[in-house]
């Protein structure tokens, strides 16, 4: 039996912004011959789309910003006569609640995200509104899908039986070398430290660039989609003339990332209320020496390994003293193999 499944939310098929994006890539790509999906395209990404029993539907609208909202609530309508539909994210949940009242036995299985809540950057009626989201997405999903294990402190009673944890997956493309690259980052051949963040400002770049600032004898590259907010801009504007600063606003290209990635001396994880960020996936599977700021859902994501700070001063002790932590062990590496991850949403759609 075919089930038909809508996949919402997302940036769509070949989009390469985040998490959600690489998780649609994989699930389209690895799909059981059982799955039938229809994922929606916003206007800025373009339908690039050859996979068997895969449709793309464009619709004239933008995924980001206010037009994200409706580009949502629209997929949801459109999406009245599917068997399943998976969310990626809770704005629209208010829209899913009509849906499901039409449509009671749709399956309705919601990646939550993660405590958006708790951003800076929301004003107090956004962060009010995405807690009414998550309060209807415990009473109306067929499932909730958390990427962390801390999340799961958020659910008792009859809640926790619909929640699933299915972490994201990291693949790194080994297919450049320096040389091919040498031109465009003359950095690549020197011994400098990573950092990869959305500019929001919880992620702390500029709490990171300030250390950079005063470490003359360290390099630090920094990479960020600095364009896109405020405060990524007042970072680029701020520190892109030290020259030991390296910062790349938007770098997309999957071989080229993975080549920075590859050749760090270490990698700098300052996320602090991400659940299992994605970037950081990368640099595990990646195998590198990783120093994470000390929250807990990190500490879940790398299973302890790494060297935790708990501010940037700590930090700044563990590189001027040339502490490198250990390159974190194959044993735990299969939890972020994208087959296994696959085969686990398909479980939800399929036999839930």
């Amino acid at each position: 039996m075919t089930i038909k499944v809508n996949i919402v939310g997302s940036h769509g098929l070949y989009a390469s912004y985040g998490g959600w994006d690489q998780l649609v890539i994989n699930l389209a790509e690895r799909k059981d011959e059982r799955v039938r999906y229809l994922i929606f395209n916003p206007k800025e990404t373009a339908v690039n789309n050859q996979l068997p029993n895969v449709s793309v539907k464009q619709l004239p609208l933008s995924g980001s910003g206010g037009q994200g909202f409706i580009f949502d609530a629209v997929s949801l309508f459109l999406s009245f006569f599917a068997d399943a539909v998976l969310m990626l994210g809770m704005k629209a949940m208010p829209v899913a609640v009509m849906l499901k009242i039409f449509r009671p036995k749709l399956k309705l299985i919601v990646n939550i995200g993660g405590i958006e809540w708790e951003r800076p950057q929301f004003n107090p009626l956004f962060k009010f509104y995405l807690r009414f989201c998550f309060y209807l997405v415990k009473k109306v999903s067929t499932h909730m899908v958390i990427d962390n294990k801390y999340y799961q402190e958020m659910f008792d009673g009859d809640d926790v039986a619909k929640v699933k944890t299915i972490s994201y997956g990291g693949t790194i493309d080994n297919s450049l070398q320096r040389a091919d690259v040498i031109e465009e980052f003359d950095f690549i051949d020197s011994d400098y430290y990573l950092s990869i963040s959305r500019s929001i400002r919880d992620n702390k770049m500029e709490e990171l660039c300030s250390l950079f600032s005063n470490c003359a004898d360290k390099k630090l590259v920094l990479i960020s989609n600095f364009s896109n907010s405020e405060y990524g801009r007042n970072v680029l504007a701020k520190y892109t003339s030290y020259p030991n600063i390296e910062l790349i606003d938007g770098l997309y290209d999957k071989r080229k990332l993975d080549l920075v990635r590859r050749n760090c001396k270490a990698y700098i994880h300052t996320h602090t209320l991400c659940g299992s960020s994605p970037s950081l996936i990368e640099m595990i599977v990646c195998r590198v020496p990783i120093y994470s700021i000390d929250v807990i859902q990190n500490r879940y994501t790398l299973a302890d390994q790494g060297f935790y700070f708990a501010g940037f001063d700590e930090l700044h002790s563990m590189l001027k003293d040339h502490i490198l932590p250990n390159t974190p062990t194959v044993d735990f590496l299969s939890q972020y193999n994208w087959e296994s991850i696959v085969r686990q949403y398909e479980d939800l759609l399929l036999n839930s």
